[in-house]
């Protein structure tokens, strides 16, 4: 048997056989290697687990009776579970009335095999299955990215009007999408937080990507976060960097399909807000406008709630009454609401304000 280890990196389709009796484990990795996939067998439940702590096979073909725990629990705890609830499963049994077939279907099983194993069906059976996983991946993935597309151009629209640095980038912070006010912080050379790349686009300095904090903020969950740089132009000045998830955040989701939008921040002009024009604009309440302004800073939730000295509760009811005012959903979207007001009225001059 090859080492389970090896088998996690093979291009071919790893298929985990759970079966206690060894001849027929043994004709099941055959039979599959034969078909070029690359099966790993193992006798219970037990080895099974601890194989599924170093690798995610495209499927499973489990024997429902096994020492210790049955397939049908091992199933189930699978199918409850948020990594590999969606693994193709396979029962196998010598049990071929309806009830047992009806409990393995009920149970969440894709398949189900009665010994003896007829491997012309097994190998059918297993091919028809990956193939419908793979349709149905190649359709998310499709519908993935046609959402990324429409969200990067909702916000062209709504960053451009902000006037100062905003950009859209991808899991890895490669920039997607710059405002033009980031390039015209390119222009500067004395901020040093913007570079242009050699095919003309932005990319963002190594201490901002880098940084530890950034880094912490990226595997996680938090929705948004923020850090203090300083520039090493000829005049250093320190900057704040924000970011915002754009879509929900969960610790086990794909990494490599996440968006987040950079705010980038002068530190010495950041409490410049037109708070007045905020409150007029969405008939903000003195709280409201607090913790608009608050969020414009940068700041967290959490750090919300301690610097006004309220509950997390009591903030997510401001923040749903700013959420409801501005016609915004997400986090990002209205701190880019209130952003597009708070300094672009101030950058206007007085006479255009009306």
């Amino acid at each position: 048997m090859k080492n389970p280890s090896m088998c996690a990196f093979s291009i071919r389709p790893v298929i985990l056989c759970v079966e206690d009796e060894p001849s027929l484990l043994r004709d099941l990795c055959d039979e599959l290697r034969a078909a070029g996939y690359e099966p790993i067998g193992v006798p219970d439940v037990a080895k099974a687990q601890n194989l599924l702590t170093q690798l995610t096979p495209s499927m499973i073909v489990c024997d429902i009776n096994l020492p210790g725990k049955s397939g049908l629990e091992f199933m189930s705890e699978l199918r409850t579970g948020d990594l590999l609830r969606d693994v193709p499963f396979m029962l196998l049994t010598a049990l071929a009335d309806r009830e047992h077939v009806l409990r393995g279907k009920w149970a969440g099983a894709d398949d189900y095999l009665v010994k003896p194993v007829d491997y012309d069906i097994l190998l059918a059976s297993v091919a028809s299955r990956l193939a419908q996983v793979g349709r149905m991946q190649s359709n998310y993935l499709t519908q993935l990215q046609q959402q990324s597309n429409e969200q990067l151009l909702q916000w062209t629209n709504v960053l451009d009007k902000i006037s100062h640095c905003a950009l859209v980038c991808d899991a890895a912070l490669g920039v997607r999408f710059a405002n033009r006010a980031a390039y015209s912080l390119c222009r500067d050379a004395e901020h040093g937080l913007l570079s242009v790349g050699g095919a003309g686009q932005i990319v963002l300095h190594g201490d901002i990507v880098q940084h530890a904090d950034v880094r912490q903020f990226l595997i996680g969950d938090r929705e948004a976060a923020k850090v203090d740089i300083t520039s090493h132009g000829a005049t250093p000045k320190n900057w704040q960097v924000s970011l915002l998830a754009l879509g929900e955040r969960r610790a086990s989701q794909a990494r490599r399909d996440e968006s987040f939008v950079v705010f980038l921040s002068d530190l010495s002009q950041r409490h410049l807000h037109n708070r007045a024009g905020l409150a007029r604009r969405f008939s903000l309440t003195p709280t409201e406008m607090q913790v608009a302004s608050l969020l414009i800073d940068g700041l967290t939730k959490q750090e919300m709630s301690e610097q006004m000295n309220v509950s997390a509760a009591t903030m997510a009811y401001h923040l749903r009454n700013l959420f409801s005012k501005t016609d915004t959903k997400r986090q990002a979207e209205l701190v880019a609401m209130l952003m597009s007001v708070a300094w672009n009225d101030i950058a206007m001059p007085a006479s255009a304000r009306h």
